[in-house]
């Protein structure tokens, strides 16, 4: 028979930092949208820094053993 090698599988989990971080992005990118109609090159430099960094560092950044022991 062959053994079951039981496999540690971790599941994906959002912590404090992860939300704190994805609020700051979605921040970035509404006060972008508003700024980008008076004067172009900061709105577009928050969109930017919303989108394509602060939202995927958002879902990769992995939360600490301790702050996912307090929710």
């Amino acid at each position: 028979m062959a053994k079951k090698i039981k496999q540690d599988v971790e599941r994906f989990t959002f912590g404090k930092i992860n939300k704190i971080l994805f609020a700051v992005a979605i921040a970035a990118i509404i006060v972008g949208f508003v700024i980008v109609n008076s004067t172009q090159t900061f709105g577009t430099i928050l969109l930017v820094l919303g989108y394509a960094v602060l939202i995927p560092l958002s879902l990769l950044i992995r939360p600490k053993k301790s702050d996912l022991e307090s929710q």
